[in-house]
């Protein structure tokens, strides 16, 4: 028998100053410094002690780069 699928509806939202706003409603550049710096937190949870992770510079913003400037570090590497 086939399984029912059951929809989840998800809302999230993020403080902007004082307030708390939806994150569908921020601005484009907004969500992508939302995203890097959810991309940068987790990468520096996962490879925590072995590597650092950063945002790049402001012409880079979607990117994070190591300590050692873009270099690959694999575990047990």
């Amino acid at each position: 028998m086939a399984r029912k699928e059951q929809k989840i509806k998800v809302i999230s939202y993020v403080h902007v100053g004082d307030q708390l706003v939806n994150t569908e409603d921020l601005d484009p550049e907004r969500k992508q410094q939302l995203a890097t710096w959810l991309k940068c937190t987790y990468l520096n949870a996962l490879f925590q002690g072995k590597a650092k992770f950063y945002p790049a510079g402001e012409g880079d913003k979607g990117k994070c780069l190591s300590e050692n400037q873009g270099t690959v570090q694999r575990p047990g590497a």
